[in-house]
């Protein structure tokens, strides 16, 4: 009884100690880690939230920028490390949704070794052509490649991407045949179509750039649910008759899988305070990107939504990067 009672008190004082720990959380410094290198989309993200993150939470929210491997490299770390809330990810549709379904040796799982936290912001992808393409709205184009099955071209940034995913998609839902004309990076495939010798690329508006209209590109299609406030004369594919044809960048906070309940709540009460400030969702619309928020377990919900999604267009089109 004696022996019992001594487990019994230092299973308590345990777990008093675990709980106290948990509500002096954050007492240093968290580190948010974005798999991409500076200056892109991912990285714009994850300044902004962890500057207002860091004012809020009382202390440095610093950003650890670990690029490589198509964000491989920089989530596997964070799957890897403490489950003790210090260590954080910015999650993006191409490392939790398109990476798994094209990828089959990824060092971790998308599903199971991350605790969701809360979505952040999505920005939706455009339907770009080249001012050499005759085609001025999307009827135009899906004529302008039924006419001649395997003429029109679209550029990527990769084989398995979601520029490429997207654009496959599209064309199975319109019952046309393109021909994929891969590169390696954005720069170079918008340079070959604003340069006539590629007709499409599917990319979002801040990728796009300052080359639109005068610069070369004409955006024919908005694969949103409704028109972008800061674009409104880009029609969406549902206006053209396809309203499943919702494509978007997404970005989220994500934990190692294990880390406490009480921690995720807190740093999604800061996330969401962060993403509803009005400088951080001004500079983001003005960017093409929509801000948001969610719970723990509606970011989940999409997370397997957009992996299901992605994953049967990967095997439709028999796409795998081994």
């Amino acid at each position: 009884m004696k022996r019992r009672s001594v487990l019994l008190l230092a299973a308590s004082l345990a777990g008093s100690r675990s709980f106290a720990k948990e509500a002096a959380y954050p007492d240093r410094t968290v580190r948010l880690v974005v798999p991409y290198p500076p200056g892109g989309s991912a990285d714009l993200v994850g300044r902004m939230v962890a500057e207002k993150m860091s004012l809020s939470m009382g202390q440095p929210v610093i950003v650890d920028n670990r690029g490589g491997a198509s964000g491989a490299i920089g989530s596997d770390f964070v799957a890897r490390a403490p489950a003790d809330g210090y260590t954080l990810l910015m999650a993006l549709s191409d490392t939790h949704a398109i990476n798994p379904a094209v990828m089959s040796h990824l060092p971790y799982d998308a599903v199971r070794d991350f605790a969701r936290i809360s979505l952040l912001a999505t920005q939706p992808m455009l339907l770009v052509v080249g001012q050499h393409m005759g085609a001025n709205t999307l009827a135009e184009f899906v004529a302008a490649a039924k006419r001649k099955p395997g003429s029109v071209t679209f550029a990527s940034n990769g084989k398995g991407g979601l520029q490429h995913l997207s654009m496959e998609l599209f064309g199975r839902s319109a019952g046309i045949e393109m021909l994929h004309v891969p590169y390696k990076g954005t720069a170079p495939a918008l340079t070959d179509v604003m340069g006539g010798q590629v007709d499409s690329v599917m990319i979002s508006l801040q990728g796009a750039g300052g080359n639109l209209g005068a610069g070369g590109l004409k955006a024919i299609a908005a694969a949103s649910e409704k028109r972008l406030a800061v674009a409104p004369t880009i029609p969406t594919f549902a206006e053209s008759g396809y309203p499943q044809i919702i494509v978007w960048q997404w970005y989220g906070l994500m934990a190692p899988r294990g880390t406490p309940e009480a921690v995720i709540e807190l740093v999604n009460k800061h996330a969401r305070a962060a993403m509803a400030t009005q400088d951080v969702a001004s500079r983001l619309r003005a960017a093409g990107t929509e801000p948001g928020s969610s719970s723990p377990e509606a970011f989940r919900q999409f997370q397997l939504a957009e992996l299901q999604k992605w994953s049967r267009v990967a095997k439709s089109v028999g796409v795998r990067l081994d």
